[in-house]
């Protein structure tokens, strides 16, 4: 009779380098339909978009929790992920790019 064995989630064995190469991959999968450097920007702002939800969710949670030194911990790095997004839109990426406005600077 065989022993059974937990199931290991595979990412969760991966090496860093692994990790990496899979995101490689799966991004550039995505970004080659675009056919244009746009798709990066829609991967960037889609990820940053995602970072800033969870650190929002997190900051909360540490607040309702009484845990105000964490909470602020993560509603700053919040406001990064917000900077960060920021700063992407004001990247130029073609004439595929309508997330990109013209300042009159």
């Amino acid at each position: 009779m065989e022993t059974a064995k937990p199931e290991v989630d595979p990412v969760v064995s991966m090496t860093g380098q692994e990790m990496r190469k899979l995101v490689s991959d799966e991004i550039e999968s995505l970004t080659d339909k675009f056919g244009t450097i746009f798709g990066y920007k829609c991967v960037a702002m889609y990820c940053l978009q995602m970072l800033k939800a969870y650190h929002d969710d997190a900051s909360l949670s540490q607040m309702k929790n009484e845990e105000f030194d964490s909470a602020l911990n993560w509603a700053r790095d919040a406001g990064k992920c917000q900077s960060a997004f920021s700063d992407i839109l004001e990247i130029h990426c073609g004439p595929q790019d309508f997330t990109f406005e013209e300042s009159d600077d």
